[in-house]
Parts: structure tokens; C-alpha cells; sequence
């Protein structure tokens, strides 16, 4: 092989080489320079839930995402986060439950309770639903109602469960909503 011939060899690796280089830089800064994403917080996970899109469909549903809402409600959130949550919270309540809580009286309520629970140290560690196979639909004056029993597993002192029954009515969007709730005594300890 002559000598420009073996030049041209030469040339055309180091060039190559020289282009592969860069596009390993290239592709080496470009990810680099991507923003890392955090994954989101449950209360960012909650907030981003688009209800007028994807309603829950059952009664159980809407409970369950009510009381995850209220597990997250009770944690260590920055304001602004607890203010958004708890109004995302009515976004599952009856119309009649909204006439009868004002926002302005049910955020002071909110704020309450966080303080109080804070200062027990109190949270909601799990909840599960009983009862399941006695969940009856009822018609009162054309409405559809039913009820949902919960448990709520409390952490204060020690572990102790709570049982709660939740009233819901479905709306004229064929959506349930939470027209209210009860606490059913007969507190158990774990």
C-alpha cells in the first residue's frame, strides 16, 4: 500500500473516531443536562387526580379516594398543599354536604383539627373496607342512596380501630357523592 494511500486510511479513522467522540459527548451532555424528576408525593399524586374526567365509579371508589385524601390531609403538608387537598376533598361531597359546610367555615374546621391531631400525634395508618356483601342501594324520593362502612386504623398512643359508615347519594352526573358520615361506637383496640 502506498504511502497516500495508507495517509487516507489514516485520515479517514481518525476522523472517524473523531465523529464518534463527539456524538458520545453529544449524547453524554444532553442527558446530563436533563432536569432529574422527582417522583411525586402522594399529596401531588392526589392533587393531579382530574374528578371531572375520572370520577370514581363506585361508592367503595370514592370512600377509598376520600380516605386516602384523609390520610395524606393528616401528614406533615406545607400549606398551600393542605389548603388544595382539603378543597379537593369537597369536590367529593354532596351538594346538600357543601350548603351545609361553608368553604371558609370548613378550612378554619380543617386547620383545627390538623393542630389538634399534630399536637396527639395522631395519623391514619390504614383503613379497609367491611361489610362489603351488605352494600344495598336504596331509592328515596327518585335519588339513589347507599352506605359504605369503613375501618380506619388510628395511630395516637397506640393503634386503635375505628369503625365509620359513610352515606352517599348519586348525583344528576350519575356520580356518588359523600352526603355525610357517622362514627358507629365500639372502639377496638389492637
Amino acid at each position: 500500500m502506498g504511502k497516500s494511500k495508507q495517509r487516507t486510511v489514516v485520515t479517514i479513522l481518525t476522523m472517524s473516531l473523531i465523529a464518534v467522540m463527539l456524538i458520545a459527548l453529544y449524547y453524554y451532555m444532553n442527558e446530563q443536562s436533563k432536569p432529574v424528576k422527582e417522583p411525586l408525593s402522594e399529596a401531588e399524586v392526589l392533587l393531579n387526580k382530574d374528578l371531572e374526567l375520572y370520577y370514581p365509579a363506585t361508592p367503595k371508589e370514592v370512600v377509598k379516594l376520600y380516605s386516602k385524601m384523609l390520610q395524606t390531609l393528616y401528614t406533615d403538608l406545607e400549606d398551600d398543599e393542605t389548603k388544595a387537598l382539603a378543597l379537593k376533598i369537597r369536590e367529593l361531597y354532596d351538594t346538600e354536604l357543601l350548603e351545609n359546610n361553608p368553604e371558609e367555615d370548613y378550612l378554619k374546621n380543617i386547620y383545627t383539627e390538623i393542630i389538634e391531631w399534630k399536637k396527639a400525634k395522631r395519623s391514619i395508618t390504614d383503613f379497609s373496607f367491611i361489610h362489603e356483601e351488605d352494600y344495598v342501594t336504596d331509592k328515596i324520593d327518585g335519588r339513589e342512596y347507599t352506605t359504605v362502612q369503613v375501618i380506619y386504623t388510628f395511630e395516637e398512643k397506640a393503634k386503635h380501630l375505628e369503625e365509620w359508615r359513610f352515606l352517599l347519594r348519586r348525583d344528576e352526573e350519575d356520580h356518588w357523592k359523600i352526603l355525610g358520615w357517622n362514627y358507629l361506637p365500639g372502639e377496638k383496640s389492637e
